[in-house]
């Protein structure tokens, strides 16, 4: 193979050299390693019985259709908030673009437990005021869940699209006499179907992932995301549970892989040259109250998922005793521990993801042999689910000479790594945007390789450190999907031990321990935001 002179030169830098070895390193060991352990762990003849265990082929059924019931609801409901939030002339659309990424703050399970409260057989609402006995365990309870906790995915990804729509096309087409609904249908929704498109295989591989909700609410429908923690939990059996995440991961990879590099790749260009860029024409008055109805009829459950918890936290014995009482924040003062160890973990989590994505961005910008394996596995994660790493991060290090299971570390790395995407993409977005000239300037100075990183990309990548650092935390703090396989008796953190308390029928210490993870959280935006000078976009937990 004949390397050309940017490549040589590069590989003449003992910095670069090194950087690259710990990264490539880094990313075999704790990315590729566990995930070809959890391939491989069940035989060939595991794998061939699949199609007769009644109960997993039931499995892969209900994960399929709560897939398409809840990504067509979330996408649906998406769309009318991205709408709303981008038109100028939809009352309110401010307040519902915040409450609509409220969701996305939220451990993954909060959702299903706040809904519980409100909506089950003992629900405030369901019960107590209307007098109805409401069942919502199963799949009901779960399609509505999964469609208030993921649109918000749909929404930023759709309006994203709709932002760069050049309102131009739209008032071309009304002068060439075009109607407000014809507009609608071949201008704005025909330029959106890129985003439309995207954010329904986002939100599908958010939904089939899904564990902190479907544990909580889908009753006894198995689900692939759940039956793997049945399997280790309750049967001690790991190959069954290694064989369930090896079925969950086919249809979350094949989704992944068709949004990055289908849908990426998609693009209907609107904007050209300097022109002036005008406001979009009046929306149509029924399409326009018509998605400001449906806004507010859905801001108002999402609102209800905090208020059901909060009033949980301060409330005697729920379906019982209305009376307010602060007992349940001294139960949850005993827990405290556990959310201390959130916050290790979680500040851990953070600075590895921050790091690694800062490195493994400046690492995959050089002329390097194999970087485009080293951008693949540094993306890789973003397709495996929570359940998934969890299974192979114990499979992985459970043993000499790397026996890491039962410490905190093996947390700390499987989180890290796990949100390793975010932090690497943002990384990678604004390196982008810096002109290769001032790399020149500090070379034709004498900084070299590692030099160039430091003295030069760091300061101007402050911001996208900052960001790769919050979500992780934020992420980390309110994870449950990998939490459950690893944690350990001195290792336990808050989602476990707030799961724990729904189980055994404690929902006033779990609404008061889930209260004070949410203030953590909001904390960490707020000082994030702080730091970086503006709001931070947040994503799904899990």
């Amino acid at each position: 193979m004949v390397l050309s002179g940017e490549v040589r030169r590069q590989l003449a830098d003992p910095g670069i050299v090194l950087a690259f070895a710990v990264g490539a390193g880094a990313l075999l060991l704790f990315v590729l390693y566990p995930t070809l352990r959890v391939l491989a762990y069940p035989s060939l003849a595991d794998y061939l019985a699949i199609p007769q265990s009644v109960r997993w082929v039931q499995a892969a059924r209900n994960s399929l259709l709560t897939t398409a019931l809840s990504t067509t609801t979330a996408v649906t409901v998406g769309l009318a908030f991205a709408f709303a939030t981008t038109r100028p002339d939809v009352p309110g659309r401010r307040f519902f673009r915040a409450v609509a990424l409220l969701p996305l703050f939220a451990p993954p399970f909060m959702v299903a437990f706040s809904y519980i409260l409100l909506f089950g057989r003992q629900g405030l609402v369901t019960r107590h005021l209307l007098g109805l006995d409401v069942n919502l365990f199963g799949l009901p309870g779960l399609w509505l869940v999964q469609t208030v906790a993921f649109f918000p995915l749909a929404m930023l990804v759709i309006a994203g699209v709709l932002e760069g729509v050049n309102p131009s096309l739209e008032h071309a087409a009304r002068n060439l006499g075009a109607d407000e609904k014809n507009v609608l249908r071949t201008v704005t929704l025909a330029l959106a179907r890129p985003g439309i498109a995207g954010a329904a295989l986002v939100v599908a591989i958010s939904v089939l992932a899904d564990f902190g909700n479907a544990v909580v609410i889908a009753g006894g429908m198995p689900l692939l995301a759940t039956e793997a923690w049945f399997r280790m939990e309750g049967m001690a059996d790991l190959r069954g549970a290694s064989l369930v995440v090896a079925l969950l991961v086919v249809p979350t990879t094949a989704l992944f892989l068709v949004e990055r590099y289908w849908v990426g790749r998609r693009r209907y260009t609107t904007v050209a040259g300097r022109g002036t860029r005008l406001e979009p024409p009046p929306t149509y008055p029924p399409l326009r109250w018509a998605v400001f109805f449906v806004c507010t009829a859905v801001s108002v459950l999402v609102l209800l998922v905090y208020l059901g918890v909060v009033a949980g936290a301060f409330t005697a014995v729920w379906g019982r005793d209305w009376s307010f009482t602060l007992e349940h924040f001294a139960l949850a003062r005993d827990r405290v521990g556990s959310l201390w160890a959130s916050l290790r973990v979680a500040a851990g989590a953070g600075l590895v993801t921050a790091t690694a994505g800062v490195l493994l961005a400046f690492l995959t910008s050089r002329a390097l042999p194999l970087r485009r394996a080293l951008d693949f596995l540094a993306v890789l994660p973003g397709a495996l689910p929570g359940v998934f790493v969890g299974v192979g991060f114990v499979l992985a290090f459970n043993r000499p000479p790397l026996e890491l299971v039962g410490t905190p570390w093996v947390l700390v790395l499987a989180l890290a790594f796990w949100h390793l995407p975010l932090g690497y993409q943002a990384a990678a977005a604004q390196l982008q945007q810096v002109d290769r000239s001032i790399e020149e300037a500090a070379s034709n100075l004498g900084a070299r390789g590692l030099h160039v990183l430091r003295d030069v990309y760091l300061p101007l990548l402050r911001r996208a450190f900052l960001e790769g650092f919050t979500v992780s935390f934020v992420r980390a703090v309110t994870n449950v999907s990998i939490a459950v396989f690893l944690v350990s008796p001195g290792n336990v953190v808050a989602t476990f031990a707030i799961l724990n308390m729904i189980g055994n029928g404690i929902w006033g210490g779990a609404a008061a321990l889930t209260v004070l993870l949410l203030l953590v959280s909001f904390a960490a935006l707020g000082l994030a935001r702080l730091g970086a000078g503006r709001a931070l976009r947040p994503t799904a937990v899990g």
